[in-house]
């Protein structure tokens, strides 16, 4: 059924550096690129999931001392635009207080601490406290200060709001809570490196949706640091994924994730030819299951039609529940993809890419040697990367011609430590990342962020969206401007709790991290290591 053992210490499938061989455009020396983590074992204790305390040594050692995104340019295009960045129990307020000025500061008063700014605004002309009505200048220095006659053991000299060391990749914007923090461009390193054709600069922030999970961050963070869990949370991408036989980079401070597109996944090696599904005379969702052959079709009144190759079958609700039926078990994560809250009528039908993997499932020969089907595999990528050129020439113009079948195909995925996922694509790119809700363990906010190429004539691109929030007990679905991901979303938000329940258990009172597999996860507990070991 899966993948179990190569005789090495790698997948056997078909690596990304087999396929960049065979890529028909010149391949960036980055990608290239191979920066393994030396082998061995990683155990990670669950407190590091679950402990107040442990949630407090973080708040202290990590989030205090370390550079991290706290919103978009286009979150405040405009002088006295302001957004306040929430971390835990702490806040701090970015301000734009010149047209290419940019602060941030603690976001409290200094009088009694109450939050200058609790939400995101735009043209303010000061910064003023509500309860006392203290009053700053954008800038940060002092305005005002009522009553001033009744401090007079104050120096008002002394009563500018401290600033906060700011950084900027692109038009993202970094904080530091730390005054005697890194140069931040030390800290990113060589990560916009990897982005060089389209720079993260010439993208404008389309939306950011943001979400509470029954989590812990690290465990939600986790969840999309790695491409192990594809071949069971996400059965539907198997013919187009390569997901075991990724590439995992890391280097001081961020890491890679390289899955090859445009493949099938090795776990369907000797997997039966399910061929394509049987017509039928409606357009519910349907799709069926690489490993038993199942066909999963939705059915009008919300419930899931399970039919198994030999006939059984068996009815389903969205989250597994046998109905009725012969057939006694399902898979949820499937479940989920063709059955629970629908797509939003603006979201275009699913459908996963047919010139890729489930053209290549079918078609792929038996009887060929590794170097032949290196070169099929080629061909198939080379043709899929053709066409997404054309689909893209609009957007980001003649450039797209100097980019690889590799660049084109690949999933590629950083992890910017401690919680910023950026991914590299020509189109509109998914960012995510993850922040502990409020001084709870057990919760996190999980922050979906898309961003596009600014218009190639050089007008003004459509204006952001102020940040949407959708309840914990929600879809993903109910932000349409997600698209199809929201039903992927849906797989992955779906392990969360239970894991975050299931860590409580585990007698050995800690998890085990593969070697390859699970890099990215590898290299953050040691960064993680390394700040909460620090003076």
């Amino acid at each position: 059924m899966v993948e179990r053992t190569t005789g090495t210490n790698r997948s056997a499938g078909i690596s990304v550096q087999e396929l960049i061989e065979h890529d028909s455009k010149e391949v960036p020396v980055y990608l290239r690129q191979e920066s393994p983590m030396p082998p061995g074992p990683t155990f990670v204790p669950t407190e590091y999931y679950t402990s107040p305390d442990h949630h407090g040594r973080e708040m202290d050692k990590l989030w205090s001392r370390v550079w991290q995104m706290a919103c978009h340019e286009d979150d405040i295009p405009d002088v006295g635009d302001h957004y306040p960045y929430e971390i835990g129990n702490r806040s701090y307020l970015v301000v734009r207080c010149g047209p290419d000025e940019i602060k941030a500061f603690p976001n409290a008063c200094l009088h009694r601490g109450r939050l200058i700014k609790e939400k995101q605004g735009k043209r303010t002309h000061e910064l003023r406290c509500a309860f006392h009505a203290w009053c700053w200048n954008l800038d940060g220095t002092l305005k005002e200060i009522p009553c001033e006659w009744d401090f007079p053991y104050l120096d008002p000299a002394d009563q500018d709001l401290p600033e906060v060391p700011l950084g900027r990749w692109g038009r993202f914007v970094f904080i530091n809570p730390d005054p005697d923090c890194e140069p931040f461009e030390d800290f990113i390193g060589e990560l916009p490196d990897h982005f060089p054709l389209l720079p993260i600069e010439k993208r404008y922030k389309r939306f950011q949706v943001s979400k509470v999970l029954a989590a812990n961050w690290k465990v939600a963070q986790d969840a999309f640091a790695e491409s192990w869990h594809v071949f069971s949370t996400h059965p539907q991408m198997l013919s187009c994924f390569g997901d075991p036989n990724g590439q995992f980079d890391a280097w001081e401070n961020f890491s890679r994730q390289h899955n090859p597109g445009f493949t099938p996944s090795p776990h369907l090696e000797g997997v039966r030819d399910w061929g394509p599904l049987e017509p039928v005379d409606h357009d519910r969702p349907r799709e069926r299951h690489p490993f038993s052959g199942a066909v999963y079709e939705l059915r009008v009144d919300g419930n899931i039609d399970i039919t198994m190759p030999n006939g059984r079958a068996g009815v389903f609700t969205p989250e597994a529940v046998w109905v009725e039926g012969k057939l006694g078990h399902a898979d949820l994560h499937l479940c989920k993809w063709v059955g629970g809250p629908a797509l939003h009528d603006s979201v275009p039908e699913i459908k996963l890419p047919q010139s890729s993997g489930q053209v290549i499932e079918r078609t792929l020969p038996t009887d060929l040697d590794r170097a032949a089907m290196v070169e099929l595999l080629a061909g198939f990528r080379a043709d899929g990367a053709a066409a997404t050129r054309e689909r893209l020439r609009p957007l980001i113009g003649e450039v797209i011609d100097e980019v690889s079948d590799t660049e084109l195909n690949g999933n590629i995925y950083f992890n910017l430590f401690p919680n910023l996922m950026p991914t590299s694509s020509f189109g509109d790119a998914i960012w995510f990342r993850f922040r502990p809700n409020g001084m709870n363990p057990e919760e996190c906010i999980m922050d979906v962020i898309s961003i596009a190429p600014l218009p190639l004539d050089g007008s003004a691109p459509p204006p952001t969206p102020p940040d949407r929030f959708i309840g914990p007990d929600e879809s993903w679905t109910a932000a349409p401007e997600i698209g199809f991901l929201s039903k992927v979303l849906d797989q992955d938000s779906g392990n969360m709790p239970f894991v975050q329940r299931g860590v409580h258990n585990l007698a050995s009172r800690q998890v085990q991290l593969a070697d390859y597999n699970e890099t990215k996860l590898r290299h953050f507990y040691q960064r993680l290591d390394d700040f909460l070991s620090a003076p």
